[in-house]
């Protein structure tokens, strides 16, 4: 098995993952967003309670990669603080950067992505969910 073989594997279970997680029902915010180029569609709903994130669900309808990276959100998220506020902009500088080693504010598991940093017209795929994650947690704090 080979590197890549390997990475296909983990980024398939993740996909899997995602699509058998149940949906939250009670939620305070979301995010909807839609990925004109290839048509992805993520619905991410978020409980904040004391200004951390109790419970989130992503749901997709799109490629293995979104679903993928929906479910890293999901698992890494799930039970904690809310993201740095430079975590986009050091996940999106870290997919594009060949040689930038992972920042340190963003989890290991999204090195599961670091055969696609090279497929650029991928990366939106990879960062939508993570993206609607934070569009849904600011859009929330501007409410309350």
């Amino acid at each position: 098995m080979n590197n890549l073989s390997i990475y296909q594997e983990k980024i398939l279970t993740l996909a899997n993952q995602n699509k058998s997680t149940a949906h939250i029902e009670d939620f305070n915010c979301s995010y909807d967003m839609k990925n004109p180029m290839c048509g992805d569609e993520v619905k991410v709903r978020i409980k904040i309670l004391q200004n951390k994130i109790e419970t989130i669900s992503a749901i997709v309808r799109g490629c293995a990669l979104c679903e993928a990276s929906a479910g890293l959100v999901v698992e890494k998220k799930k039970k904690k603080n809310l993201p740095d506020i430079k975590f986009l902009e050091n996940f999106k500088y870290w997919l594009c950067a060949l040689d930038q080693e992972l920042p340190t504010n963003l989890p290991e598991g999204i090195k599961v992505f670091q055969p696609i940093r090279e497929i650029t017209n991928r990366h939106t795929c990879i960062t939508m969910p993570f993206e609607a994650t934070i569009k849904s947690i600011n859009q929330f704090n501007k409410e309350i």
